[in-house]
């Protein structure tokens, strides 16, 4: 209801004062060129004519565009135009701009498909060689005429589509230079007698045809109608007024949620309000203009009138909507702002006027071109209605900043801004209108009250989707969980899309709010709408044709690829490979190597679907292969050494490795990095690189078999036969030692204090040899001390603290 208020405000806009004034009285050569008569069309045709792109065929649709063209550029090329007749125009061009591209694809196609086949044919053999089958002959030279006469109609087609655009481009830059004269025509000011004289013979000549126009209904109506009608048509509009009374009862008992947020719940309250205020009058006086229809009591001129009332009451209930919703005067609690109530009463009154004159000077237009009125009154109605808006905003400036003055407390937020807004508006309004630019001033007027009016709305949706993705539809809410569980989404997904979806449609409606007010400012809806069309189609860029539609293919192939792959490598790695006799490292590289070229082959089909070839790949890669020569080497050497790692495998997810200064446990091997977790639990990120170009120790490379190492000094009277079969036995006793080769104590030397032997022994699993080796020391040393075997140790010092020793006084000789 919203965007429907906005194309009113546009359509039947009282600042178009001078274009109602040249349809009202036009110059003589008033008939529409034959350019303007519309053309019918069939769309199973042209659906038709797209698919079937035989040469004779696109020949016949490019004679028929081509005779079409011509009239459209001989219509350009006239010396008078009207609005009207550029947009019949524009609405010819779009759909044949439309065609004649999806002909160009066509045969593009066609060209493509005749080449291909040609290809598979072959060259034609030369003289000195056998000739050929007369069949292929013929097929080839069938396909050859085919392929000349297709190329020939596609740069037709080609020709075609560049003359439309340009005949596009004309008509807009006509359509921009009739607004700007239009708007910028200088009428008898306010300050000429002859305008007042003018005014005062025309409106006699307004009232006696609205009279008449009042008369010739009331005779059609008293004509046609019958007591059943009568009595029909107001059982109907009662029905349908008893229905609007329950529906805004109802909506007045839903505004409050008590299991809402409070956030949301003020939001949404607003929005009911906009909806509630915006359409009830609005669809009270379209419903009447119906049902009267219906029934026969009104005529097809007063319909129009109907229609044109119904939409100018939606323009003045929409800004009383935006500010009852917006600045909530007497409900403080669902306000939107932290406005006080003198602010918030002050605001909704003066938007709600500024929106009724300018929904009063809307019809008053619309009556004006409907009786052909002179220009004097169409002039009067855009002088009061720039007069009227300039004295509202002067006002609301003034009482504003007188109880600015007078209360303690600062003003709300954005109430200094909308005040400098008006600062700027109102002697842009005022000094066109005193020098005569009538038209100019009414534009801007009306352009204060949209833009408010469209700002408060925007506000109000935007405060409302913010709040609904953010409060209901999250994870932090009982209804956002809910919500979640039914379409099977986890709590971080449901955020995410709450998040993309809440920021996708406040831009949306950001772009249809500044569309609305830029209106006919030059940047017309049909020119927008024409340009996301050829957007949507697609345009040439280095050869690659780019559009809206291929952008959307290429995300979707993007995305779906991504999500295969990842769930294809997922089952391999969780699945399938655990159930082969692989170890867990080859089945970590065949994962990767999995995911990696699944990635390579969505991309190549991603490039595909927008239209890059291996061969413009390979151009840029040679571009770039002067950067990477500069400065991307370690990264290429990382990568490459990833690559050697995972096809060649010296280390493996779950080796426990030595490199440099670091050690731990293999966790991913990476294109450009791997990351192991030391037995501190800590994680080191190492390039590819050095574990290529540097030494490294791989404890679980081949097998997990493992040394473990045990030096033992005994005091020199021990028996060492005995001392060796301890080390031994303990070594056996172990449950985790291998008994094949079985572990072995030697004798290394001769110490200072005592004699160094050394056990060793082999483990199935040296991960485990740190517990190992406190198990067996532990072993030992009970085992010595139950057979009184001595462990020598260097004797030293120890110095206790205390006190420091003192010092005997020494007797001196006396002197002699």
């Amino acid at each position: 209801m919203l965007c429907l208020g906005l194309v009113v405000l546009f359509d039947v806009s009282p600042v178009a004062a001078a274009s109602v004034v040249a349809q009202a009285q036009p110059p003589a050569p008033a008939k529409k060129p034959a350019a303007a008569q519309p053309a019918a069309t069939d769309q199973a045709a042209k659906d038709a004519a797209a698919k079937d792109q035989t040469p004779a065929a696109a020949a016949a649709n490019l004679d028929k565009a081509k005779a079409t063209l011509d009239e459209i550029e001989k219509a350009i090329a006239a010396d008078t135009h009207f609005d009207d007749t550029l947009a019949e125009l524009r609405r010819r061009l779009t759909p044949m701009r439309s065609e004649l591209r999806d002909t160009a694809q066509a045969l593009e196609e066609a060209v493509n498909q005749a080449t291909a086949q040609l290809k598979q044919l072959g060259d034609e053999p030369a003289d000195d060689e056998p000739k050929e089958d007369a069949g292929l002959a013929a097929e080839r030279a069938k396909l050859t005429k085919n392929q000349a006469e297709v190329e020939a109609a596609l740069k037709q087609t080609r020709l075609l589509i560049l003359r439309a655009d340009e005949a596009s481009i004309r008509v807009t830059d006509l359509r921009r230079g009739l607004f700007t004269r239009e708007l910028l025509a200088r009428n008898d000011g306010l300050f000429n007698r002859s305008f007042w004289s003018d005014l005062s013979d025309g409106i006699p000549s307004e009232t006696s045809r609205v009279v008449q126009l009042v008369r010739a209904w009331w005779l059609f109506a008293s004509g046609s109608a019958s007591s059943g009608n009568l009595l029909g048509a107001a059982l109907t509009l009662a029905g349908f007024g008893l229905a609007a009374v329950l529906l805004l009862r109802w909506l007045r008992h839903r505004l409050v949620d008590e299991g809402l947020a409070a956030r949301f719940d003020r939001a949404y309250q607003a929005l009911m309000v906009l909806i509630a205020y915006a359409i009830t009058m609005p669809g009270a006086v379209l419903v009447s203009v119906l049902v009267l229809e219906n029934f026969g009591l009104m005529p097809a001129w007063i319909r129009t009138l109907g229609v044109g009332l119904a939409l100018s009451v939606l323009v003045a209930c929409l800004g009383r909507a935006v500010a009852r919703a917006l600045f909530a005067p007497i409900e403080p609690g669902r306000r939107l702002f932290a406005w006080s109530d003198a602010e918030a009463a002050r605001a909704t009154a003066h938007l709600t006027w500024g929106a009724r004159v300018l929904g009063l000077a809307a019809f008053l237009n619309l009556l004006h071109k409907t009786t052909t009125a002179p220009i004097a009154l169409t002039v009067a109605t855009s002088a009061a209605l720039a007069l009227t808006i300039a004295a509202i905003s002067l006002h609301f400036m003034w009482r504003t900043a007188r109880g600015a003055a007078r209360a303690e407390a600062p003003p709300g937020p954005g109430l200094a801004g909308v005040r400098v807004l008006l600062a700027l508006f109102v002697p842009a309004i005022l000094v066109p209108l005193v020098i005569g630019y009538v038209a100019l001033s009414a534009f801007v007027a009306s352009r204060v009250v949209i833009v408010l009016t469209l700002t408060g709305g925007l506000i109000v949706l935007d405060a409302f989707v913010d709040a609904l993705f953010s409060q209901v539809l999250s994870s932090n809410s009982e209804r956002g969980r809910a919500f979640a569980a039914l379409l099977g989404l986890s709590h971080r997904g449901l955020d995410l899309i709450s998040t993309l979806l809440s920021g996708v449609i406040r831009v949306a409606l950001l772009i249809l709010a500044i569309l609305a007010v830029l209106g006919p400012w030059g940047v017309f809806a049909d020119d927008v709408l024409t340009r996301l069309a050829e957007a949507a189609f697609g345009w040439q860029v280095g050869g690659v044709t780019i559009s809206i539609q291929t952008i959307l293919g290429a995300i979707a192939i993007l995305l779906i690829g991504v999500l295969a792959v990842r769930g294809a490598q997922r089952w391999l790695e969780t699945s399938f490979l655990p159930r082969t006799a692989l170890d867990p490292g080859l089945q970590h590289s065949i994962s990767a190597l999995f995911g990696y070229a699944g990635l390579i082959g969505v991309l190549a089909a991603v490039l595909g679907s927008i239209g890059i070839d291996l061969q413009k790949i390979a151009l840029i890669a040679g571009a770039l292969s002067v950067g990477i020569g500069f400065g991307l080497q370690s990264i290429v050497s990382n990568f490459v050494s990833g690559l050697i790692l995972l096809a060649e495998r010296p280390i493996r997810v779950g080796d426990w490795v030595v490199v440099k200064s670091e050690e731990g446990f293999v966790r991913k091997i990476s294109v450009r990095a791997t990351e192991i977790e030391t037995f501190d639990r800590a994680s080191v990120i190492i390039p590819n690189s050095e574990f290529i170009t540097s030494s490294v120790k791989n404890w679980t490379h081949g097998n997990t078999l493992g040394r473990v190492t045990l030096k033992v000094r005994v005091a020199y009277d021990s028996d060492v036969e005995q001392v060796r079969d301890i080390l031994a036995g303990c070594a056996r006793s172990h449950p985790l030692v291998l008994k094949a080769p079985p572990p072995g104590v030697y004798l290394l030397g001769f110490g200072d204090i005592g004699l160094d032997l050394e056990l060793r022994c082999i483990l199935s699993n040296v991960e485990n040899g740190l517990s190992v080796k406190s198990d067996l020391h532990v072993a030992v040393l009970k085992k010595f001390r139950e057979a009184g075997i001595k462990i020598p140790y260097p004797t030293h010092e120890e110095r206790v603290p205390g006190p420091p020793p003192l010092e005997e006084p020494t007797l001196e000789e006396p002197k002699r």
